[in-house]
């Protein structure tokens, strides 16, 4: 996978399953660049950061959350998935985090900060549903094509 492949499939789900408008993706490095150890793209609306994924192999770091206090291990969205909800902080973010084979990755998404059709975003439980999902399933892919 490429830094731009990365990105478009992370700008892709928060528009075709969160439902944002507007969204542009900020790549970490070049879009033709072949991810081999690590990975990230940030998205945004305007100046506004509105997410942010990153991916990185550590075989010696069992812990994907990186010593983030916060994060709760919520096996009933998945058996790897910790979520570090923020929204009752000002940050308004929820974080999740999945350890895959040697592959640890964190999605962020900012809540009310991101702008849908209809206004703040405001994830309901099937979004975070969804956010696992995409973060595992890409992850998956991520560590699975070494």
């Amino acid at each position: 996978m490429t830094q731009g492949e990365l990105c478009d499939a992370l700008k892709n789900f928060f528009t075709t399953e969160l439902h944002a408008v507007e969204v542009r993706s900020i790549p970490i490095v070049s879009t033709d660049l072949v991810l081999k150890w690590s990975g990230g793209c940030s998205l945004a609306q305007g100046q506004n950061p509105i997410g942010n994924y990153q991916m990185r192999n550590a075989p010696d770091d069992a812990d994907p959350t990186e010593g983030r206090r916060g994060y709760v291990k919520q096996p009933e969205l998945g058996e790897a998935v910790w979520v570090y909800d923020l929204r009752t902080d000002r940050s308004n973010t929820v974080r999740f985090a999945t350890r895959i084979n040697n592959w640890n990755a964190i999605l962020e998404i900012s809540d009310t900060e991101t702008q849908t059709a209809e206004g703040g975003l405001h994830l309901t439980d099937d979004d975070k549903r969804k956010s696992v999902q995409f973060l595992t399933e890409l992850t998956t892919k991520l560590a699975v094509d070494r």
